[in-house]
């Protein structure tokens, strides 16, 4: 049997969120409960004290040796200061985002770690995600706090305009954010064509994302493909809830084509990944959410939203995991489809092929990036 460290905190600033919410505890299998233990203090902010904990689980340890006595690391957000834990046979459950980060990749290969991705773990019938509900809450958080920094609001003040690219559970997020704040004018940018769509929302106006020899325009008014950035510059909020490829991105708006927005507009990169759908896109945190770009945009790109609701997010984060708990703890991660799928790196070895071309590693260990 394996052991699991459940982190209640993390190096990342303003990250509140926790993989197990204590309201959830009695559905945790009682074979499986004495093998999870929990950071000291995990339970603070609920009124649960730790030696609850070390009576109902198995134990309690500080942070730093939870990165010892753990087979399994449940840690949602690891960052730097966490890497100089990683040793070989460990495994690191949370949302590493690999493809993005050649640091935690290297750090991965060198101490010859596993990573199981939060990020990659889809499931049923329908290959549905198995976060939805917490990329759905980003997209709610995000315009939530963007529109209280800006000062807007639909119900009052001038009529606001909003574009909403991507229609997955991130979009759905910000819809359903956007309308709760009175905004009424709402259209969707998606892939799909409109009879494609599947559970449109009530009032929401669908166009296109079309390709066209290889570029990327928007569907206008009249139904016409014309360039992203002429489409958009007619809104006053821009969410940005794609997807990307990352070998194959979507570029809304590029170097130069911010001349021909005659307002500013307000941006939010819900779905932010660095250069990528904005020329000015970057990841960003809570101590500088947001900023101006060539006057002409209110750039906001905080990378981890939900934990603005953080009790309601850890609790969704708790439904998503806990069936899969007993795997980890008799070892028989391996014989679980979702899992698997998610297995991006594996005791150094990179697995998820997508990390070897975004980071032009090669194929083989150490996976050294190719000049």
């Amino acid at each position: 049997m394996k052991k699991i460290s459940v982190f209640g905190t993390s190096n990342k600033r303003h990250e509140k969120r926790i993989p197990l919410h204590p309201s959830l505890f009695h559905l945790i299998p009682n074979n499986i409960k004495p093998f999870l233990i929990f950071e000291s203090g995990y339970g603070d902010r609920f009124g649960i004290d730790d030696s609850f904990l070390v009576e109902e689980f198995g134990g309690v340890e500080t942070r730093d040796n939870l990165f010892e006595v753990g087979d399994i690391w449940l840690l949602p957000k690891p960052s730097k200061n966490d890497y100089t834990h990683f040793s070989e046979g460990k495994i690191l459950w949370g949302w590493p985002h690999c493809v993005q980060d050649t640091n935690i990749t290297e750090a991965a290969i060198v101490k010859k770690m596993t990573l199981i991705a939060w990020e990659a773990m889809y499931g049923g019938e329908d290959d549905t995600h198995i976060f939805h509900r917490n990329n759905e809450l980003a997209g709610y958080a995000s315009v939530q706090h963007m529109m209280m920094l800006t000062g807007k609001n639909g119900y009052f003040g001038k009529e606001i305009k909003a574009a909403v690219l991507g229609f997955g559970a991130t979009a759905r997020g910000a819809i359903n954010s956007l309308k709760s704040l009175g905004i009424k004018d709402i259209t969707v940018f998606s892939k799909r064509p409109v009879y494609l769509i599947k559970a449109p929302i009530e009032s929401v106006k669908y166009k296109r994302i079309i390709n066209l020899s290889g570029e990327n325009m928007l569907e206008n008014s009249n139904m016409q493909p014309v360039p992203c950035a002429k489409e958009l510059s007619s809104y006053d909020i821009i969410v940005n809830c794609v997807l990307q490829n990352i070998l194959k991105p979507i570029m809304f708006i590029r170097n130069g084509e911010l001349d021909n927005f005659k307002t500013p507009i307000d941006i939010i990169d819900v779905s932010c990944d660095h250069g990528l759908g904005f020329y000015f896109a970057k990841p960003t945190g809570f101590d500088n959410p947001n900023s101006i770009v060539e006057s002409k945009v209110n750039y906001y790109s905080v990378d981890h939203t939900p934990t603005l609701y953080w009790d309601s997010a850890s609790y969704e984060i708790t439904k998503s995991i806990i069936d899969f708990l007993p795997h980890f703890v008799e070892n028989k991660w391996k014989e679980n489809s979702v899992l698997m799928s998610a297995l991006e790196i594996e005791c150094g070895h990179i697995v998820n092929v997508n990390i070897l071309e975004s980071q032009n590693r090669s194929t083989l260990y150490p996976h050294k990036i190719c000049e």
